[in-house]
């Protein structure tokens, strides 16, 4: 499959709490890898709130929530949105 040959690994760091600024703060401790592919997402117009700050999109086989963040080729990607429908996952990215 063209996905699967695609693949890049990235490192998944999750959100934590607040600290005392109100900004969530990121867990580095427990970091995992996951593969995805990345692309730029073509804007379209659309008043979806989810998709009117995106970015990339990804596709990925791996458990991705919304309160992830990407770091791939040192730069860091918050996961806005994901759409967990089906075998693989379809990640939706802003630069962070």
């Amino acid at each position: 499959m063209v996905i699967n040959r695609n693949m890049r690994q990235a490192e998944m760091l999750s959100l934590g709490e607040m600290d005392e600024y109100g900004q969530e703060v990121i867990d580095t401790e427990n970091s995992t890898t996951v593969n995805l592919t990345f692309g730029l997402f073509n804007h379209h117009e659309t008043e979806d709130v989810r998709y009117q700050d995106v970015e990339y999109c990804g596709l990925t086989y791996d458990n991705i929530t919304d309160n992830n963040i990407l770091l791939l080729d040192d730069k860091r990607y918050k996961v806005k949105f994901v759409n967990p429908y089906g075998r693989i996952k379809e990640v939706f990215l802003i630069a962070f």
